[in-house]
């Protein structure tokens, strides 16, 4: 067991490694609230075409997270006094557990589904409910997204997103299900972040009793693709909706995770914890922009799958030749809209946040295991954050303004 302690930040936290391969962090926070996340290191990307010479189609990752956890295992914890939620990313999905009671016995409920194939091809068929998945299709903004998506990339498995179309799903059936939890779900891939008021020491003891999954040495085959860093499919695509509004979403595909990374180290990956606030939600220029154009930033995604990073701007406006002109030259000019005065005061601000955040074992488990995908503790991370160099961001954000960009407009119902 390995102790970790950011003293100025209040919160040691506690790692060990398994001989499986599993790995667990204990973060001991005094509070009523007891709360565990279990990580597992592979998530919607596509990174294997084939499993044992059987095809895995696009979207398994997403039908098995909900068939472990299913809505009556859901309702089975929830009797307990245990919320649970799960949720997936391009690089992993996790299971979440929330309870004043007892989290070893709904921990290890979990585990067990996630040890071992729990659902018949029935249940999978059950949640095939076409009607909802085609309700999620026809929305403007998912629309907008996915089509914004598509255009960026060439090749890279990441333009599917992460969520299948009902389309997907005709192809998934209970044996990718079983292939790809045999493959995946091993102890190799699965981290468990646990926060509550109890001694380390005798909740490493606890964990290692329970039966746990075991490592595999199934072999998939990998997708190989080349994607173009220099291109997008399309630059801009206008379809329309049927919707009452219209919304554009602004694409922006940056260069591939090891190009990046041998120009910059790990600094970009601190430095995503401060863009989308530096560059959109609390940049006075922005805002003030979108306001004159009676526009709406509605969501924004910075993602990251396999090689590939993207930033996603969603907004609402009817004017989209206006917003477009106001995008296209913002981002031209991006190094000039961030001052070292609110880049100090933002560092202070997303510092300030993750001391509240870490005080709650809830938020301590979410931070900790979205920070894990890049390989660092979320603290390590937030400590970076209130020493990043404005100089080296300024940097950063001039070469963000040369990445390949893409638009798509879906307009609403009706609209010219």
């Amino acid at each position: 067991m390995i102790k970790h302690d950011y003293a100025h930040m209040g919160c040691p936290y506690f790692e060990e490694r398994l001989d499986s391969g599993l790995t667990i962090f204990f973060v001991p926070r005094k509070s009523e609230l007891k709360s565990a996340t279990v990580y597992v290191g592979q998530g919607g990307f596509l990174h294997a075409k084939e499993i044992l010479d059987s095809r895995i189609p696009f979207g398994t990752a997403y039908y098995l997270m909900n068939q472990i956890l299913s809505s009556s295992f859901k309702e089975e914890l929830c009797k307990e006094g245990v919320l649970s939620n799960c949720d997936i990313d391009y690089s992993f999905v996790r299971y979440s557990l929330n309870t004043r009671k007892d989290i070893y016995s709904a921990l290890e409920s979990l585990l067990l589904r996630i040890a071992k194939p729990c659902y018949e091809e029935k249940d999978i068929e059950a949640f095939k409910e076409k009607e909802k998945v085609q309700k999620r299709e026809d929305d403007a903004i998912l629309l907008s997204q996915k089509k914004c998506l598509k255009n960026l990339y060439l090749s890279s498995p990441i333009r599917f997103g992460c969520i299948p179309s009902y389309q997907d799903s005709v192809r998934i059936h209970l044996s990718a299900l079983r292939k790809y939890q045999e493959t995946y779900y091993t102890s190799d891939k699965i981290v468990l972040f646990l926060s509550f008021d109890e001694k380390p020491e005798e909740v490493f003891s606890t964990i290692k009793k329970m039966k746990l999954p075991s490592p595999s040495s199934i072999k998939e085959n990998k997708w190989n693709y080349e994607e173009d860093y220099n291109k997008v499919k399309e630059e801009y695509e206008e379809i329309s909706g049927n919707g009452d509004s219209s919304y554009l979403t602004y694409g922006i595909k940056f260069p591939g995770r090891s190009i990046i990374y041998d120009s910059y180290g790990e600094f970009p990956f601190v430095a995503y914890e401060i863009l989308l606030d530096s560059i959109a939600y609390s940049n006075a220029v922005f805002q003030d922009s979108l306001r004159d154009l009676r526009a709406n930033l509605i969501d924004s995604q910075l993602k990251e799958g396999g090689e590939d990073t993207y930033l996603l701007l969603t907004f609402q406006t009817e004017d989209s030749t206006s917003l477009i002109s106001f995008l296209t030259d913002y981002f031209s000019k991006l190094d000039a809209k961030v001052t070292q005065k609110d880049f100090n005061a933002l560092q202070k601000k997303v510092f300030t946040s993750a001391l509240k955040k870490i005080s709650m074992p809830n938020e301590v488990c979410n931070q900790f295991s979205r920070a894990y995908p890049n390989h660092l503790a979320y603290l390590y991370l937030m400590n970076r954050v209130s020493r990043l160099n404005f100089n080296s961001y300024h940097r950063f954000l001039m070469e963000l303004k040369g990445f390949k960009k893409s638009v798509c407009f879906v307009k609403k119902r009706g609209g010219l």
